[in-house]
């Protein structure tokens, strides 16, 4: 009869982090859509009120101020560790030591941070803002979003343990509600005439309203959560700084390969060059978008798992997890090979501007590969082997950014984007070869079989939209507007999409299991 509990027993708690997973997934897959939604209709208003160069300014405030997560030292991904360990065993001593330490050091960092941006402020606005009609909005838009971002690294913790109790559909309806409150409030600014600075300031506050309602949250779901900044032992220090300090390298070089190539094409070329580039990245982002609705669950529910000793349960969680990933993001990125250009030319209503095209489909490519390779690195992450994940980060990110700063002045934004097709490349490669090393090849196999399908099926429906664009000429010139451009790529979207769906049918991509994950997602059991 005690076996028989102990069994019951740890067939709810995984159908209790089964339903947790999919409601996190179903609802970080609103937040997405809503985000992207909110970006892609935003996008073409910035720039028919500033135009490209306004975009570029934007863009290149933001990736500035995002440089500020380089000083993070891994501090927001610790906390899905180890927030998720303690909560698993009920331990709120390691709960609160964890936060404790970080709070404390997010509080240094961020006086730290903004005291530099106030003294080198001026010289960064005046490299941002070379032509003359933004050197006046530059200030305030470079202000408002450096205070954005350290007052999310701020309040990380809120979210962080949110996410260690297995509730990131939480986090999902959160950032969902205030990507549309923050979207709808762009808007009317720009329509009004508002001008970047208020997008900036309406980002500010968009970023305070999320930040209190995920502390509201991380209190109602941890009732013992106590906020105690620097109050931890030494051993709490070590070893969350020690293991910070590795995601930290992971998200240094994500950060900088994200970033920087922007502010080279800014400094270089120029800001329209760097809205080009731009342009194809949020074409590219929205795989990005797709793609990694089933990426925030893995590391905590992996650390949860261990923590109960249950490993037999992750090799199951990363094969499902990589052919969801590769079931969503290689037809997008089918679609996007078939016709960025009708993609730019339908989202702005305006003639591709030069590179962006190609631009889009090597970045494409290059964040497919990267979600492919996703879920191993979540949750060799979350068992603990997070210098794996920062080794292949760094690698691959270094390459990527001397690739940048070489071909960016020569190829433009083209060039900047093979280079992070190469880095993805290496990254995907260096990550093979340690996950052999480190789990006997088992996880490295586990992801060459779940991908292998969806793959074929993406080969198979890159063919049907080529044959369709044969047969069913894509409008081109100045005359192809949004309409014309959006019908067709309805039509061509439609033929890829139904060959992949029907070959990955047929080798296996989806699977009779996956209608019982949607009846979880509705609300079922």
């Amino acid at each position: 009869m005690s076996k028989m509990t102990t069994d019951e027993t740890f067939r709810a708690l995984a159908a209790a982090d089964r339903r947790n997973a999919v409601r996190g997934v179903a609802w970080g897959g609103i937040e997405s859509v809503a985000s992207a939604i909110v970006g892609f209709l935003l996008t073409p208003l910035v720039v028919a009120a500033f135009g490209i160069e306004g975009l570029g300014l934007w863009a290149a405030s933001w990736s500035m101020a995002h440089a500020a997560g380089l000083f993070d030292l891994g501090m927001s991904g610790a906390y899905a560790r180890f927030t998720a360990q303690a909560i698993a065993r009920g331990d709120a001593r390691a709960l609160n030591g964890t936060v404790a330490v970080g709070v404390g050091f997010h509080l240094v960092v961020t006086a730290l941070l903004a005291g530099a941006a106030v003294i080198a402020g001026p010289s960064i606005v005046a490299a941002l803002s070379r032509e003359g009609h933004f050197k006046d909005v530059a200030p305030s838009v470079f202000g408002c979003a450096m205070a954005t971002v350290l007052l999310r690294l701020a309040l990380s913790v809120f979210r962080g343990v949110v996410a260690g109790a297995q509730r990131i559909d939480v986090l999902g309806r959160i950032g969902a509600g205030v990507a549309v409150l923050e979207g709808l409030g762009a808007a009317a600014i720009v329509l009004s005439g508002g001008g970047l600075r208020g997008m900036g300031f309406n980002s500010l506050a968009a970023a305070l309203v999320a930040s209190v309602l995920e502390g509201r949250a991380a209190y109602r779901l941890c009732p013992q959560l106590r906020l105690r900044p620097f109050r931890a032992p030494a051993s709490d220090w070590r070893e969350v700084l020690s293991f910070g300090l590795k995601v930290q390298m992971t998200r240094a070089a994500e950060i900088l390969a994200k970033h920087v190539p922007r502010l080279a094409l800014a400094a270089g070329p120029g800001l329209a060059v760097a809205g080009v580039y731009d342009l194809g990245a949020r074409v590219a982002a929205a795989l990005s978008i797709a793609g990694a609705l089933p990426l925030p669950v893995l590391a905590p529910l992996a650390s949860r798992l261990e923590a109960r000793s249950e490993t037999h349960r992750l090799l199951p969680l990363l094969e499902r997890s990589t052919r969801y990933v590769a079931l969503i993001v290689v037809p997008c990125a089918a679609v996007v090979m078939v016709d960025a250009g009708g993609i730019l030319r339908a989202w702005t209503g305006q003639p591709e501007p030069p590179g962006a095209g190609a631009t889009a489909r090597l970045l494409a490519a290059a964040t497919m590969l990267a979600l492919l390779a996703s879920p191993l690195r979540l949750v060799l992450r979350g068992i603990g082997h997070a210098g794996l994940e920062a080794s292949s980060a760094i690698s691959a990110s270094t390459l990527h950014l001397i690739l940048a700063l070489a071909l960016a002045v020569r190829f433009q934004a083209p060039g900047v984007a093979w280079g992070g097709f190469v880095a993805s490349v290496v990254a995907a490669a260096i990550l093979g070869v340690g996950a052999r090393r480190v789990a006997s090849g088992l996880f490295a196999r586990s992801v060459r079989r779940c991908a292998a399908g969806p793959f074929l099926a993406g080969l198979a429906g890159l063919a049907a939209g080529w044959a369709f664009n044969l047969i069913v000429a894509p409008p081109s010139g100045l005359e192809a507007a949004r309409l014309p451009a959006l019908i067709h790529l309805v039509g061509e979207s439609a033929v890829v999409l139904t060959v992949f769906a029907l070959v990955a049918a047929g080798t296996g991509g989806v699977r009779r299991e996956d209608l019982a994950l949607l009846r979880v997602a509705r609300g079922g059991t």
